[in-house]
C-alpha cells in the first residue's frame, strides 16, 4: 500500500470517503503505475507520488496541468495523471495540512472549493484527520 504524498482524502465511512476510493480506482484501472517513494514508516509504510500512465506513454507529462482547456483534473498532455493531484482537483482530497505539501496541491485544492466540486459541497466539510466516526 502506498499513501499519497502531499493529501488526506476522506476516510470509509465518511462523507465522500467511497467517492474518493472510487475515483482512485478508476484513474488507476488498466494503467501501469509509476510510485516515487518520497518517505517509508517503520512499518514499511511509503508514502510517495503516484502517477497512472497510460499504455505506451512512459515518461510523459504528470505535472497535473491542464494544458487542454478541457479540465483534466490532474492529467498531464500524454494522458498519464498525478492520482494525489487529480483527487483533490475532484474535490475528494484535502492538501495535507499537518505535513509537507506543495504549492501546486493548495492551488489545485483551492480551485475545487471555489467551483464547490466533491466534498466542498458541503457547507464545512470535515478533514480526515478530525473526523471520528
Amino acid at each position: 500500500m502506498v499513501y499519497l504524498w502531499g493529501i488526506q482524502a476522506p476516510r470509509p465511512g465518511q462523507p465522500f470517503g467511497a467517492a474518493a476510493t472510487e475515483a482512485a480506482g478508476r484513474i488507476c484501472e488498466g494503467k501501469r503505475l509509476h510510485v516515487a517513494a518520497r518517505s517509508a514508516g517503520p512499518e514499511g509504510r511509503i508514502t510517495g507520488s503516484v502517477v497512472a500512465e497510460e499504455t505506451g506513454s512512459p515518461g510523459g507529462d504528470t505535472t497535473g496541468k491542464d494544458t487542454t482547456g478541457k479540465g483534466n483534473a490532474g492529467k498531464g498532455s500524454s494522458g498519464n495523471q498525478d492520482v494525489g493531484r487529480a483527487l483533490i482537483r475532484l474535490g475528494l482530497a484535502w492538501q495535507d495540512q499537518r505535513g509537507p505539501s506543495s504549492a501546486q496541491l493548495r492551488s489545485l485544492e483551492q480551485e475545487a472549493r471555489r467551483e464547490e466540486v466533491g466534498l466542498w459541497q458541503q457547507e464545512a466539510p470535515t478533514p480526515p484527520w478530525a473526523w471520528r466516526e
